[in-house]
């Protein structure tokens, strides 16, 4: 065996040998590619029911702010329905005095006229 004989043993175990690291790294590569595959599949799934779950969250906020709306414009009526009452009431407080006060005041006129009217008649009737 002389030296070229020997470099082309050499030459093909290695390519032999390289043969076989490239089928065991091209399998290792193929499970990884399989993997990641896999890992996006699931990460596709699971982005999928965060989205069907954001949007079934923006509906139950949209209804819920909608009820807010309603009850505030209710409690916004109601507020306005207890200022238009308690406005009536100062209304008929104010009527109510101003009507007392007109009678009593005259009363009142009449019974000090009474008064000086009967206390003048006492001290005439003692001369």
């Amino acid at each position: 065996m002389n030296l070229t004989e020997i470099l082309i043993v050499i030459l093909l175990i290695s390519a032999s040998a390289l043969c076989i690291a490239l089928i065991y790294f091209h399998f290792k590569i193929a499970k990884s590619v399989q993997s990641i595959s896999s890992n996006f599949a699931n990460l596709a799934f699971k982005i999928n029911l965060f989205i069907d779950s954001a949007h079934e969250l923006s509906q139950k906020t949209e209804n819920v702010i909608d009820e807010i709306d309603t009850q505030l414009k209710v409690s916004r009526s109601i507020i306005s329905d207890v200022r238009e009452f308690a406005n009536k009431l100062l209304n008929v407080e104010t009527t109510i005095r101003d009507v007392i006060v007109d009678a009593v005041f005259p009363f009142k006129k009449n019974f000090r006229a009474l008064g000086k009217g009967i206390g003048s008649f006492w001290e005439n009737y003692k001369k």
